[in-house]
C-alpha cells in the first residue's frame, strides 16, 4: 500500500507493514478521513508526557454527528543502550483516541481501580465516587481537579459508555472539553476496539 497518512520515517518493515494493516482495516469498517489542520494540545495530557521524545505521525478523523472524533498515531523515538555501553535506537507507534467534546471535564483521569487504589482510599479518600453508581465505583477510579464540573460531565449515559470497555488497560483523560482514550500499540483488533469505544463515548459526551 502506498501513500500512507502516516510519518513513516526510520520505522521498521513490520512497523510499516503494520500501519498498513490498520489503515486497510479501519477504512473499510469505519468513515474515515484524514484532516487537514487538526490541533491537539497533546502535551497538556499526562498520557501523552510518558513519551518525552515523540511527535504526531498521522492523524485519522471518525465521522461522528455530533463530536469530533480522531485516532492519532504517536511517533515515539526511543534510545537505548547496549551492554558495551553502545547507543542504538528505535522508532515506534502508539495510538491515541480523542474526542473534542461539548462539555467542559475540568481535568479528569479515569482508569480501572486496583488493589492498591482501594487500601489508599482508605486512609486518604482522593477519588471521586458516584453516589448512585456503586459498580461503577467498584471497577474505575476517577480523579478530578474539578468534582462539580466532573459529576455534570460524567452522567448515567457517559458512565455506562465507559463500563462497556472490554479492555482492563484503556485509560481515559480529560483535559476541559478535550478527552484522550488511549493508549495501544499496533495491533489491528485493538485499534479497531479504541475506534468503538471513542464513537461509543462520543455519543455520551
Amino acid at each position: 500500500m502506498h501513500n500512507l497518512p502516516f510519518d513513516t520515517l526510520n520505522i521498521s518493515g513490520a512497523e510499516l507493514q503494520a500501519l498498513e494493516d490498520i489503515y486497510a482495516t479501519l477504512t473499510a469498517k469505519f468513515n474515515i478521513v484524514v484532516p487537514d489542520d487538526v490541533e491537539l494540545p497533546i502535551n497538556d495530557f499526562d498520557l501523552f508526557n510518558y513519551h518525552p521524545d515523540k511527535v504526531i505521525g498521522g492523524i485519522l478523523e471518525l465521522s461522528h454527528p455530533a463530536n469530533a472524533c480522531y485516532l492519532v498515531f504517536i511517533k515515539v523515538h526511543t534510545v537505548y543502550y547496549t551492554r558495551d555501553g553502545h547507543a542504538d535506537d528505535y522508532y515506534n507507534y502508539r495510538v491515541y483516541g480523542c474526542i473534542k467534546s461539548r462539555k467542559d471535564f475540568g481535568r479528569i483521569l479515569i482508569r480501572r481501580e486496583n488493589f492498591a487504589d482501594r487500601i489508599i482510599s482508605l486512609i486518604h479518600h482522593i477519588e471521586l465516587d458516584f453516589v448512585d453508581d456503586k459498580p461503577f465505583n467498584h471497577r474505575y477510579y476517577v480523579c478530578t481537579n474539578d468534582e462539580q464540573k466532573a459529576q455534570l460531565a460524567m452522567n448515567w449515559n457517559f458512565r455506562n459508555a465507559v463500563m462497556d470497555i472490554k479492555s482492563e488497560n484503556m485509560v481515559i483523560e480529560a483535559v476541559n472539553n478535550v478527552l484522550v482514550v488511549g493508549n495501544n500499540d499496533l495491533f489491528v483488533d485493538e485499534v479497531v476496539e479504541q475506534a468503538n469505544v471513542l464513537l461509543n463515548l462520543a455519543s455520551n459526551c
